[in-house]
Formats: structure tokens, sequence, C-alpha cells
């Protein structure tokens, strides 16, 4: 038993401490250490013991004085909140917008002369990185960095992760009761960046009677005024709404929407008709600012959504995102890129079939060595060109020549990067144990991926692997891929010329290409622009590339002398990397400009296969790995190859947010120091471990935390520790 003193309140003495979980004698938490303090909660950030593996979580135990004021009914908090909680973790996947409930429990304290059996409860860790884990630290982050909150697009991506995550909870029948800019808690970045719901001590579940009165242990900001009534039946999802508008009005501002010193102030300022609008505030940005008519509307569903009186207010969270976003995406004029994309679409559309024959890949020798680690071989592509008489003809080899000089001067020098060395620490989240094998996994946040094995689709929660549900698809073992659109969203595809869109609810559509059977094993692209994906059929040894531009499917193109196409990265706007085998059986790497109907071969060091590749759009850089160690680079209009030491069968491979590169391979993760080619770089092995024998087929990379997954379902996370 832990002993504090009687004034102890921070739980000091737990550091170090392993917490048994109520569930399992085998199930432990280790305190690491001290995360936060609230005012109901102390924080701390631990480490989860079980059979499988060690994981990151967070466990929040009740405050001694408040357990020892409020006596059995302080368990209502803890109680409620894994009410709430659990409710959500029916579902497999959950939903990504609220945190996830691990465990509950007692354990036992001596404060002086008495024991207390403080309740707690284990929750997911958040990774919130540089930037900060709650919506707070973010927005005030932003204003520090830029001078002004969110821009539009953040905030939409927001207000839509956050009306998710109430919704959600409303459909489960709780109701919040807490929502702030505290309580929401943020991971990953740009188009990646999830915000998830928390702290539901004060939330009131369905069927649960106990209540805690607002006051009791105090309220942030300004409540909605039906929090003070004595009457609990006044309470609804509506109560969050008004939450929600203040929620909003901080993230677009960086400012509180209603501002009162005492509660009666309070009182009067949530009943009253008028609202601050957001043009007259310091942060808001200049794209919103600009826009008037915007700001007006914006003023207005706020106003609604946070109307002193209940029945009048905006009754949805959905309701509230529907009426911002049109305001917070306004059309925008066309590209030169869009134009672009629409011309050549109406191109491929009006051209005869003959014309459109298949494209063969043509063999390219080498002429020049394989360069070893350390050194770097370039190649200079010919130059894009629209015309198809200026480009290399379908039947002869690309005229390329490896050569060690640096690119032209007058070519974009490459990103240049922090050379700073990191440690890393290890740890084994889950040991490989699946009997089936993983074959495509795509992540949604830290802690969170739905992967594609060969007995069917498998979520990984953060802490084990579980059977995602299949229904709906005809065949679930069939699975090929899984891409990610959006945070709880992928697309799925597989045998049987199957497609579907996958959701926290399971298979939401199906739907099949026209034409002969096929099997989709591969997807890159934005559903909503431009990408690619690759089939096959059982009557034809050739990859089909199909290409979709706003959701229109183009007519497939055949790669002739391909024998298998096995993994694409977007590296441009328009062009992609496709890596896989040739029908000689020699490792392939090419470029595929879906627009011009065009395959180019890539000089590559001889090996059996290429197997993973990675882009990064906005920098034009892609990578491609493979057999005996191969890595090929391919930056603007250059090439450069390089080997890894020792030349073990590389896997898979990533870009991350700072740009540099990793790849992986049985046992073994590697991290590029030095940036991108053209600057001089060395791959360092980060973590080795000859036990684990099965392949690594996903790098996940956020800031300091990478996370890699194996075909066996092995799963090993490092963090930067100095």
């Amino acid at each position: 038993m832990l002993t504090i003193p009687s004034d102890e309140e921070a739980l000091g003495g737990l550091q170090g401490a392993t917490i048994a979980s109520d569930l399992s004698p085998s199930i432990g938490y280790r305190i690491v250490s001290r995360a936060g303090a609230g005012t109901m909660f102390v924080s701390f950030y631990a480490v989860r013991t079980a059979p499988e593996g060690e994981t990151p979580v967070v466990v929040k135990i009740l405050r001694p004085s408040l357990f020892r004021q409020m006596g059995p009914s302080a368990a209502v908090i803890v109680k409620k909140e894994a009410v709430s909680l659990g409710r959500l973790n029916e579902q497999v996947p959950p939903t990504p917008f609220v945190v996830r409930l691990i465990d509950t429990g007692t354990f036992e304290v001596r404060r002086g002369t008495k024991a207390l059996n403080l309740p707690w409860i284990t929750i997911e860790y958040v990774h919130g990185g540089v930037q900060g884990v709650t919506l707070r630290q973010r927005v005030q982050g932003t204003i520090q960095a830029t001078g002004h909150a969110f821009d539009p697009a953040r905030a939409t991506r927001a207000i839509e992760c956050i009306s998710s995550g109430l919704s959600a909870v409303h459909d489960v029948g709780v109701v919040h009761r807490q929502l702030t800019p505290e309580s929401i808690l943020c991971c990953g970045s740009g188009d990646d960046e999830l915000f998830k719901i928390s702290d539901f001590g004060m939330a009131r579940p369905r069927g649960i009677r106990e209540t805690i009165m607002a006051g009791v242990v105090g309220n942030a900001g300004v409540a909605p005024p039906e929090m003070l009534s004595a009457d609990p039946s006044t309470i609804g999802p509506w109560t969050d709404i008004f939450n929600l508008a203040s929620v909003i009005f901080f993230l677009l501002t960086g400012e509180e929407y209603i501002i009162a010193e005492s509660q009666a102030q309070a009182l009067m300022a949530a009943m009253a008709r008028t609202r601050r609008s957001i043009v007259e505030t310091r942060w808001l940005h200049p794209a919103l600012r600009g826009n008037e008519q915007a700001c007006k509307s914006i003023d207005f569903a706020l106003r609604w959504a946070s109307t002193g009186e209940a029945q009048e207010r905006l009754q949805e969270a959905v309701a509230v995102a529907a009426m911002l976003s049109p305001y917070l995406r306004p059309a925008s004029p066309i590209s030169a890129l869009e134009q672009r994309i629409v011309a050549s679409a109406g191109e491929q559309r009006v051209r005869a079939a003959e014309e459109i024959g298949p494209m063969t890949v043509p063999s390219t020798h080498l002429k020049a060595p394989v360069l070893l680690k350390g050194e770097l071989g370039q190649t200079l592509l010919s130059p894009r060109n629209a015309k198809a008489a200026e480009r290399p003809s379908q039947d002869r080899p690309i005229e390329a020549e490896i050569i060690s000089a640096p690119p032209r001067a007058s070519r974009e020098p490459a990103p240049r990067l922090s050379t700073v060395v990191e440690r890393w620490t290890w740890s084994v989240l889950h040991h490989p144990s699946l009997d089936s094998v993983i074959r495509s996994v795509a992540w949604d946040g830290y802690g969170r991926c739905l992967a594609a094995a060969t007995g069917g689709l498998l979520f990984w929660n953060g802490t084990s692997w579980s059977e995602a549900s299949s229904g709906g698809l005809p065949s679930p073992q069939g699975v090929r891929f899984v891409h990610r659109i959006g945070p709880g969203r992928w697309l799925i595809g597989g045998d049987a010329s199957t497609l579907a869109v996958y959701t926290t609810g399971g298979v939401t559509g199906v739907f099949q290409l026209p034409g002969e059977p096929q099997s989709h094993v591969a997807l890159s692209g934005d559903l909503e622009d431009m990408g690619i994906l690759v089939s096959t059929t059982p009557n034809d040894p050739r990859p089909l590339l199909h290409a979709f531009i706003a959701k229109r499917w183009l007519r497939p193109m055949p790669a002739d002398g391909v024998a298998l196409l096995a993994a694409v990265a977007r590296v441009e706007d328009e062009r992609w990397l496709v890596v896989g085998r040739s029908t000689k059986g020699e490792g392939l790497v090419a470029l595929y400009a879906p627009l011009d109907w065009h395959l180019e071969r890539i000089p590559a060091p001889p090996a059996r296969a290429f197997v993973a590749c990675a882009g990064r759009p906005d920098l034009g850089v892609g990578i491609a790995v493979g057999a005996e160690g191969s890595v090929v680079w391919r930056y603007g209009q250059s090439v450069f190859t390089e080997i890894i030491e020792p030349r073990r069968a590389l896997s898979a491979a990533t870009i991350d947010a700072e740009g540099r590169a990793w790849a992986g391979s049985a046992g073994r993760i590697w991290v590029r120091r030095g940036g991108i080619p053209p600057m001089a770089g060395v791959w360092e092995c980060v973590w080795e471990n000859d036990a684990w024998v099965g392949p690594v087929v996903s790098l996940f990379v956020d800031g300091e935390v990478v996370v890699a997954i194996t075909a066996d379902g092995g799963i090993v996370e490092g963090r930067v520790t100095g």
C-alpha cells in the first residue's frame, strides 16, 4: 500500500509503482511520470504491461481530497467516464474522435491515518508532439508561430472531427457537459491531424441516475444556462452544442466566446441575445477576415448554436458543422492543374480505342556499377514534354546515364534538414503472433490502423489486434490493400473486382469496376482529385493501371513487360512512382503519368524486385526500396541510387514530415541521416532484432515516434530519448 502525506495531492510517490488491473493479474500499469492535474484527476503517463507487449497509456486517478470530500459518490465520476467511453469501444474500429477506454479499477493508498480506495481509469495515450496535446495548446502555438489562429482548412478539419466525436457520444446516449479546449486532445499534423474528445467525468450517460451538479467541481468558461437547473431533463445533446460553439469560436480566434467574471454575469451573458463577432478578435486568420459574408454567416451559426434558450438552439453537432463548412471552404478559381486535368480527361474520352495502345516498359541497362553505402549515383531523366513525338519511344531504352556529378546549378536544391543524431528507446507493443499474414496497413493517426490480412480485416487499437467487421464484402480474405481517405475512413480493395468504403461503422458501400473480374492490389491518390489503381486479371499477365480523375475512371493502361506491380506512391501532382518486377525477372522502378498515358522506366540497381515505395508530392520526392538493400530516389528530374548495408531485403519505406527517409526489413529499421540526395548522407540502423523474422510491412513516423508493423503482427515502437 502506498502511503502519502495528508496534504499530498500530486501523488508523486506513485512514480515507478505498478497498478494492477482488476481484469487480469497479468496486466499492470507502470507509472512513469506525471502528465498533469485537473480539478478532479491527477494524470500520469504509464506503460501497460501485458503478455503480448508494452504500450504507452494515460492513467487518471481521482484526487485524494475530492475522494475524501465526496465519499463514495466520488466513484461516480470515474464510473461515468468508464461507462461513457466503454459504450464507444463496443464497435471495431471505434470512433477516432473520442479517446479510447482501456481499463478501470481502484487501488488502495494510506493518507495520514486513513486508507482510501482511489478510483482510476486508463485511457489511450494521445501523442501530441511538439505542437501540443490539447486544442488550447495547439491554437496558442499557432498564434505564436504565425500571428493568427487556425486557418480555414485546419479549422474545418477540427470542426468535422469534434462534431463527429460529439455525434458518436450522443448516439450512445451520453451528454459530455464540459466540452472545452482543454478536453479536446490532438495528434498528428497537416491533413493527418486528429482531434479527440476526452474528460467524461462530468458526463451524463443514459441509465446512470447518479449525477454531479455543475459547480461542485467547477467548470471552465461560461456554461449553458440549463447546467444550473435542478431538473436533469433540461440537459441533453443541445447542452454540448452550446459548448461546441465556444470551442469553435476559440479555434478560429484564440479568444473566449463569452466572457464573465462571476456566476451571475455568466448566466446573464449566456441568456443574452447578442454574441461577439469573430471580426472583433485579434488573431482571426486573414483569409476569413477578408471575407465579410463568410464572417457574418459564421457569426450567425455560432449565435444560433449558443442561444440561451435550449429549445431554440441547434440540436445536433453535425448541423453546426454543416452550416459552417461552406464558409470555411469557399469556392476557389480553377487552377491551371485543374484545367489541365479536365482537358486531359476530355481528350482521353474522345480518343479512338485504336489510338490507345498498350505501353511497353523498355529494358534499361545501367552504364555504371551499383554504388555502395554513402555514395550516390545520379540519373538525369529526359525532361517531360507533352508532345508524344518528343518522348522516348515505347520500344527503345530510355537514354539515361549514371553519373557522379551533382545536379545542375539551375536545379532547385534538395531541402536541408537537421543533422542532429537522436537516441532511440524501443519497446515491443505486440509480439509477432498472428496466424494470418498482413498484406497492407493504413494508419489513422498514432495508435490506430486498419490492416488487410490473409484471414480478413484487422484493427490495431493501440494495445491489441481485433477482428474488424467485414460484413458486406464478397471476399474478406481477398482484401489486398487498405488506403486511408479521411479520419476513420478507408478505401479497401481486393479480389472479385471489389472496392469498398470502410468506416467505423463497417462497410458502407461496395462498388465494382466494369469488365472482366479483377484483383485490385494497390492504390494511391486522392478520391476527390486524382489517383491510380493497380489491378490484375486472370486472363492477362500484364498489370493494369487505372486512373481516376474527379471520381471519373479513365481507360486502364496495360503495362507490357511487367510481371508484378507491388506498390505505388504519388511523387508529383500528376506523377506516380510504381515498383515491382519485370517479365525478365529484374527489379522494376518506373514513373507513371496517367494524363499522358505514359510509363517511363527508371534505372535501378540490380535486384530481384522492388516491393515498397513512398512519396512526398509537396517536395517532389519519392523513394523505392527492394531486395539486396536497393534504394532508388527520384527528386525533380534526377534519380539517385543507394545500397543499404548489409544487403537485406527491404520491405517498407516512408518519408516523414521532416523529409527524412525510413526503410524497414525483417528485424531492422533504418533512417537516412543527412537529408534528401544529392545531399551526402548515410543510412543508420536504429533498431535491430534478429529474432523478428517477419518483414516490416508498414512504418508510421510522427515527430519523435516511429512505429513498425511486421507481416506476422509484431509491432515495435521507438521514441527519441536524447
